[in-house]
């Protein structure tokens, strides 16, 4: 059994993945397994990276039936995961060499969930990222810390949980707050342990998009009534605008 999962969902990932491969294969913590799956990439994406990754059996590359977006994918990452410890990767990041080594001596002490910080790789800036603490549901709800990026669980502890696959967007964002609702507190890694590309496009920087989401994830899924729902969207907001502002 692989001690940790690294689960990656994956789409027209030709021009990213050799290097996010490069950064998995580079951990200086070895038992690992690594689920790439495809959501029916439209190029050669899927081939290309069977071929990539041919020669270590620890990486298992598979394909969703069809595109069915990146909760689809995930899911049926978590599905076939064999590790106690569940981390994601998205296809355009990067992880440190000491990115396992690191969460799982910290997971082991603070566990079972912890997000570490990580470096902002913008068009124009480059900018560190600082996970709270301690977050709790109360502090999720404002606005959400908890980056896929850096965030393990243990999964022994929290149980089988799955990526709401009725949602087109926030379904990561859901996902948290479906663990902290259980009364489980995040603890924050203060160490910098990995990379995120925020691509020019990205669906996460533009808040106004998203607003319409974001009263859906409050109001439907977490059953919060219509007036304090409007509430946290304006918390979640300002939120994003204060941790974005120096993204450039």
């Amino acid at each position: 059994m692989a001690l940790v999962s690294i689960i990656t969902p994956a789409y027209k990932c030709r021009n990213t993945i050799k290097e996010t491969f490069d950064s998995v294969l580079s951990q200086t913590f070895a038992d690992w397994e690594w689920i790439v799956v495809d959501d029916c990439s439209q190029d050669d994406s899927f081939f290309y990276l069977k071929e990539l990754t041919k020669d270590d059996p620890r990486v298992i590359v598979l394909k969703t039936p069809k595109n069915g977006g990146t909760a689809v994918a995930r899911n049926i990452g978590l599905k076939h995961a064999s590790g106690r410890y569940i981390t994601f990767l998205d296809s355009d990041d990067l992880l440190d060499p000491n990115y396992l080594e690191c969460q799982l001596e910290f997971i082991k002490e603070h566990g079972p969930l912890i997000s570490a910080a990580y470096r902002r790789k913008a068009e124009h800036t480059y900018t560190d990222f600082f996970v709270p603490d301690k977050v709790d549901y109360k502090l999720a709800l404002k606005g959400n810390p908890l980056s896929c990026l850096t965030t393990m669980y243990d999964r022994e502890v929290i149980g089988e949980v799955y990526f709401p696959e009725n949602l087109l967007k926030c379904e990561d964002y859901v996902f948290w707050l479906t663990i902290l609702k259980r009364r489980i507190i995040a603890y924050g890694n203060p160490s910098i342990l990995a990379t995120y590309n925020i691509l020019k496009n990205s669906k996460s920087r533009n808040k106004l998009k998203l607003i319409k989401y974001m009263y859906h994830v409050y109001h439907k899924t977490q059953g919060i009534n219509w007036l304090k729902s409007w509430f946290y969207v304006i918390r979640w907001a300002f939120y994003g605008k204060k941790k974005y502002r120096n993204v450039k």
